[in-house]
């Protein structure tokens, strides 16, 4: 996920002590929200943490995009942010404090005036004091590491206080989880209600200058190989196992913005005598098959070089059927040249991740 986070740079934040009377320049806004919210329930029984309202402190930085890309104009000159946070649970002996650097896009749906309503969703990475240590901290289950993964999202409404000053109301989400790295991994999930300001360095004025040569897009079949290797574990007290991955697909361009994909899946994973043991069934005497594959669709969404992939798939051979018959893969990729992409991709059932791979992406 942390590719997110490198995508979005396409400026450095340095040009943030720059961009103030620089022509030209994606002008920057600065703010701060705090943040007082409530867990969601990741054990039965934990009355204590059910009950409990973690509070937060968020300062941020908004690049505010101007149109000189294509994509920028596309999706109505979003903002690109980045967010460090602090959240305290109120547990601390068991959950403890986290601190989050996050990476986002953030969108104006209506406005009214100077008035507007926003969303913004967002990747990173999480550091928290406190995890789940056999004999130590055992009744933490939410988390498995003191490095986790973040998704977010906002909802803001936002007004004016003065010229470029602005004051907002948030309501927000944030899942915290480390995609099956470590056990447990039941995930930290809390909404928030929030309170900010933010001020504008300089005023944003869009340009309608379009690089001509990324106006024409290809719209003939390509063809796509991805190779990945995740790592998991399946019981709390476990080693690390390979998980090898193949995926070839074909993608074919539908806009600017926008691909369809089909393609098939091959993988090899090397914890299923884990996964019978940690769903309580009897492990089979011999050999067990590691190998599955499946069919997927799926849809690619463009951001310069950055796209978001989501795939749909069903499995057509899963010996062993430990796993439901559909499957969806949640991914980024990163174009580093035309015909090599470095990719991140969420493979998960249902609503259970069960391994991040990391790999390589080939495009002819």
């Amino acid at each position: 996920m942390f590719l997110f986070c490198l995508g979005c740079l396409f400026s450095s934040p340095a040009a943030l002590a720059q961009a103030g009377n620089q022509p030209g320049k994606e002008p920057w806004s600065v703010g701060l929200n705090g943040y007082y919210g409530a867990l969601f329930r990741y054990r039965a029984g934990l009355q204590t943490v059910n009950f409990t309202h973690p509070v937060g402190i968020e300062l941020y930085a908004n690049r505010h995009t101007l149109g000189k890309r294509l994509w920028e104009q596309k999706f109505g000159l979003p903002r690109i942010g980045f967010a460090l946070s602090y959240y305290n649970y109120g547990v601390p002996d068991e959950l403890g404090e986290a601190l989050s650097l996050t990476a986002y896009l953030d969108k104006s749906i209506l406005a009214w005036g100077r008035s507007s309503l926003n969303f913004n969703f967002g990747t990173g990475l999480v550091y928290s004091t406190r995890h789940y240590t056999p004999l130590v901290n055992e009744g933490n289950m939410a988390i498995g590491s003191r490095l986790t993964f973040a998704l977010r999202g906002t909802l803001r409404y936002e007004f004016p206080l003065a010229e470029r000053s602005y004051m907002n109301v948030n309501l927000a989400f944030r899942h915290f989880s480390n995609g099956g790295l470590n056990q447990p991994n039941n995930g930290m999930n809390f909404p928030l209600v929030g309170l900010g300001v933010r001020h504008q360095l300089r005023e944003a004025k869009p340009v309608k200058f379009i690089d001509s040569t990324t106006t024409a897009i290809d719209r003939s079949i390509q063809l796509n190989l991805r190779l990945g290797l995740g790592l998991k574990e399946v019981l709390r007290i476990d080693s690390k196992h390979r998980v090898y991955n193949l995926s070839l697909y074909a993608s074919k361009r539908l806009s600017y913005t926008n691909s369809f994909l089909v393609g098939v899946d091959a993988r090899f994973d090397t914890a299923l005598r884990e996964e019978y043991i940690n769903q309580a069934l009897a492990v089979p005497e011999g050999r067990i098959d590691p190998r599955m594959a499946g069919v997927t669709i799926g849809h690619e969404l463009h951001l310069s070089n950055l796209s978001f992939i989501f795939q749909l798939g069903r499995y057509v051979h899963q010996p062993h059927r430990l796993f439901p018959n559909y499957y969806q893969r949640y991914g980024l990729r990163y174009a580093i040249t035309r015909n090599i992409s470095a990719n991140a991709v969420l493979l998960a059932h249902t609503r259970t991740a069960n391994v991040i791979e990391w790999g390589l992406g080939f495009h002819l």
